[in-house]
């Protein structure tokens, strides 16, 4: 029994062995997975690194190609002539162009990869420089280009009188590592330039000083809609409301002044304005805002009108002896001198000059050319008639407008015929170049639409545009029976007399001391826009 004893405690012997090398066979086997799931973290921390360089590269890519393709410098008057013109289609997405004689998408790029066709060249190759480039990141180098394709292009005209278009591109930035071909990361995003409604102010003064705006006596500023029924009288629009005014600087109101609606300023407080310290209100009297004070971010810029073409400064006072008598008529003259011509002509097929001897009259039609003509004063019991028309609009560049007379806008005459507008841009210049004290004079004349089927017709404010870009001062008394709009964003406004006025002011100063009520057309706020500022939006992004 001894023996046997001995002989089992013989057989355990080197258990303690076995146990040795299975554990350090379990730790070997701990330790290796450590070591993968460590190396396996840091190359998934330096994927993740290589991944948001790309990507940061890719945006980079479509930043640089949206400055380019945003920028307000770019779609000059050469690039609207090319994608506005009969080889491009404006009415599919992507917009195309004529190439090799097939309608392919616009695209500007700076890629090999994806061919460039904008229709100017000059255009390719600065987008190829601005779209493309390196980028240091550490120790490694960053690559990325782009292009941009357009998706649509909208014409339209701005507030102002100035042609103008909105564009929304479709742009798609690239990014690559040097050395890592498989490290690219591709970023889809839309920048475009949007269409704002520009005029929704009874009246906005661009000064940024003490009474930029000044209301005395007693005024009412309220608002109305042409689209849905007259300011009076059986089914008008009047609303209590609306009549929001806007000024860079200070509203100053006395007497028994009431702006139904708003007041727009980016300054501050109500009280005593003084040049250091411009509030955005001072009120004296039973003069308030109905509404609110609203804080504008920044001062609004408004952009210079632009002219097809410079109106001479010479002067021609239409009277007798420029039309004539009914025994010695001389219309053809009488068109010449203004810059017009009675008869059809090579350059003018359809005449846009009629003269009325019988009842002075001379009518400009420039059936939908532009017209252009010199200082005009008319003399009393003489008229000037202004035809309207739509798509485009009846511009007349003239150097200035003054006299006793009348001038008539014949716009929107029938149940047909609407949406039809007269502007006026007036250039105000000096034979010496310089800029005229009073370009622009209706105080003293008289003016009004003609309007025969529809009465609201007559107070459309779209109808009648008055477009100035210089400092002096216009001058006007209001109208029982006509509206206006008038942008002159440098210039100074003075409202004259009793009579109410009709639809909208911009100016860099507002002043009217008389008793005339200010009646905003909301109608402007559908009818009048501008390019807005742009926006970038809907980005996706994929990794290859």
């Amino acid at each position: 029994m001894r023996i046997q004893s001995q002989m089992t405690r013989h057989d355990e012997r080197g258990i303690a062995l076995v146990l040795a090398l299975f554990l350090v066979s379990a730790l070997s086997v701990l330790g290796a997975s450590l070591m993968f799931l460590s190396q396996t973290e840091t190359n998934a921390s330096m994927n993740y690194r290589m991944m948001s360089q790309v990507r940061y590269a890719a945006e980079s890519g479509v930043q640089k190609a949206a400055n380019f393709v945003l920028d307000p410098a770019f779609l000059g008057a050469a690039d609207k002539a090319a994608l506005l013109g009969v080889n491009c289609n404006r009415n599919v997405s992507p917009v195309t162009c004529l190439q090799g004689g097939v309608q392919t998408p616009v695209v500007l790029s700076a890629t090999a990869a994806m061919p460039s066709n904008y229709p100017i060249a000059a255009v390719q190759t600065a987008f190829s420089a601005a779209g493309q480039g390196t980028m240091a990141a550490g120790n490694s180098t960053l690559t990325y280009n782009s292009y941009a394709t357009l998706m649509a292009l909208q014409q339209f005209d701005a507030y102002g009188g100035t042609p103008n278009v909105t564009a929304t591109w479709q742009i798609t930035g690239s990014g690559g590592l040097v050395g890592y071909s498989k490290a690219v990361v591709e970023i889809l995003a839309l920048g475009e330039t949007p269409k704002v409604s520009a005029s929704s102010y009874a009246a906005f003064a661009t000064g940024n000083t003490c009474a930029a705006m000044a209301f005395h006596g007693n005024v009412t500023i309220d608002s109305y809609d042409s689209s849905v029924g007259p300011p009076t009288g059986a089914g008008n629009s009047t609303l209590a409301s609306g009549g929001d005014v806007g000024t860079n600087g200070n509203l100053n109101i006395q007497g028994s002044v009431s702006v139904e609606g708003n007041l727009y300023s980016p300054r501050t407080g109500v009280g005593t304005c003084t040049q250091g310290n411009v509030s955005a209100l001072s009120e004296i009297g039973s003069a308030q805002v109905t509404g609110s004070i609203i804080k504008l971010p920044a001062e609004v810029q408004f952009p210079a009108p632009v002219f097809s073409a410079v109106p001479p400064t010479t002067t021609v006072t239409v009277n007798a002896a420029l039309i004539g008598t009914a025994a010695a008529p001389t219309p053809a003259t009488a068109c010449t001198a203004l810059g017009l011509t009675s008869v059809s002509t090579a350059t003018v097929p359809i005449p846009n000059c009629l003269v009325n001897v019988a009842t002075k009259t001379i009518t400009v039609d420039g059936h939908g050319t532009d017209v252009t003509m010199p200082s005009v004063n008319i003399a009393s019991g003489y008229t000037v008639v202004f035809v309207g028309h739509a798509g485009p609009a009846a511009n007349v560049n003239l150097n200035s407008l003054s006299g006793s007379g009348e001038i008539q806008i014949q716009a929107n005459m029938g149940a047909t015929n609407l949406n039809e507008s007269v502007v006026l841009k007036v250039a105000g210049k000096n034979a010496d170049g310089t800029d005229m004290a009073a370009p622009f004079d209706l105080s003293t004349m008289s003016w009004k639409q003609n309007a025969t089927v529809n009465a609201a017709n007559k107070f459309d404010a779209s109808a009648v545009q008055i477009v100035y870009g210089g400092p002096g001062t216009i001058s006007l008394k209001g109208n029982a029976q006509s509206a206006v709009t008038i942008y002159a964003p440098n210039a100074a406004f003075s409202l004259q007399g009793t009579p109410d006025l009709y639809g909208s002011v911009l100016a860099k100063t507002i002043m009217s001391a008389g008793n005339a009520d200010v009646h905003y057309d909301r109608r402007l706020k559908r009818d009048f826009y501008v390019v807005g500022h742009p926006i970038m939006g809907t980005f996706n992004w994929k990794r290859y």
